[in-house]
């Protein structure tokens, strides 16, 4: 289908990182998903940086839609964090999703 034009790679990626953003999967995983089905990893770079997603707010959004407030104590932090980091969010997203969650909880 490529070689005759009918499918394009960037065009794919674009779809792909829209739906699976919107189901609530983050940038690492997005990535590793494109790459097992051999899109290149340069265009996936690419596109995933093009995406207007704000990846710290969807890892919060995730972790809100899946627990419904803050962790209480380390053993729910470390299960949320587990969660997040397996739905694809990096470190720095997670710790920004919890604390928020923190402080939403404050208000």
């Amino acid at each position: 289908m490529a070689n005759e034009g009918l499918q394009k790679d960037d065009r794919y990626a674009e779809v792909f990182i829209r739906s699976r953003a919107a189901r609530g999967y983050g940038p690492r995983r997005i990535e590793q998903e494109l790459k097992s089905r051999g899109v290149d990893q340069a265009l996936v770079r690419n596109a995933l940086n093009a995406a207007e997603v704000d990846w710290d707010e969807l890892a919060r959004e995730t972790q809100r839609k899946k627990f419904r407030g803050p962790p209480g104590d380390a053993q729910a932090r470390a299960k949320q964090m587990r969660f997040l980091e397996y739905r694809g969010f990096d470190a720095a997203q997670i710790r920004q999703a919890l604390t928020q969650a923190a402080s939403d909880e404050d208000l």
